[in-house]
């Protein structure tokens, strides 16, 4: 049985973390590293990866990513709200 089934509060909120690339040269490769060494199905954007995480798991995904691509993240969870419109 999925707990899902059984809780009737809303799901958590949720945000992106990523990475912010200048320009698109590993974005796919990064992007593929991500999903087959963690299982993360990210979304590619122009020039990001993103996931959308709740609050608790946010700074874990962000640090798997650094680690893994060798990238600064991002966190919207740690970034002011008009920082996160502007991106």
């Amino acid at each position: 049985m999925n707990i899902a089934d059984l809780v009737t509060a809303r799901p958590p909120e949720h945000r992106n973390v990523g990475i912010r690339y200048d320009d698109r040269l590993h974005l796919v490769t990064d992007a593929k590293k991500i999903y087959l060494e963690l299982g993360v199905p990210c979304e590619l954007h122009d020039l990001s990866i993103t996931y959308s995480v709740p609050k608790h798991a946010a700074s874990w995904y962000a640090g798997a990513f650094e680690r893994l691509t060798g990238h600064p993240a991002f966190n919207e969870w740690d970034e002011p709200p008009a920082r996160r419109r502007a991106s």
